[in-house]
């Protein structure tokens, strides 16, 4: 359901959140290392959440990619609302132009039922619940079962 983009930035803003607690800022390179994605892509996706204020960075020795306010403030929602909109929770999964209740597509009211389940999900939950998870061991984000 979501792109490459949004769950890379997804698992790129936990991590950093994580690293965050133990007062480290992230670079690109420990960062695509440690989550296995590839590099260029994922300084084009931070830039972005930089550009768009949901991360920030500092350059220099001492520099990386950090969180500019608390995790629990970021809902997954803001992160998928910034990089792909929310037209996948309204398109028709039919591809049809007129698509709606009044007119609805064999496909609506269960899509519409998952959709607005989805939204739900992303709304309540923050970057911080992810990290808890992680922190708690009952998730992961690496192939690692530890993050350093």
């Amino acid at each position: 359901m979501l792109s490459k983009t949004t769950e890379y930035a997804l698992r790129a803003i936990v991590y950093i959140a994580i690293q965050q607690e133990h007062g480290d800022k992230i670079g690109i390179r420990e960062l695509a290392k440690e989550l296995e994605l590839p590099s260029p892509f994922m300084g084009k996706i931070l830039q972005d959440l930089v550009r768009k204020g949901v991360i920030a960075s500092a350059k220099g020795p001492n520099g990386g990619y950090f969180l500019h306010r608390p995790a629990s403030d970021i809902t997954i929602l803001e992160i998928v609302r910034t990089i792909e909109g929310l037209e996948a929770f309204k398109k028709c999964g039919m591809g049809m132009k007129h698509c709606s209740d009044t007119h609805p597509c064999p496909l609506h009211y269960d899509l519409k039922a998952n959709r607005d389940h989805l939204l739900k999900i992303f709304s309540a939950n923050t970057m911080q619940t992810l990290v808890d998870g992680i922190n708690s061991g009952r998730s992961y984000i690496t192939n690692v079962q530890e993050v350093s």
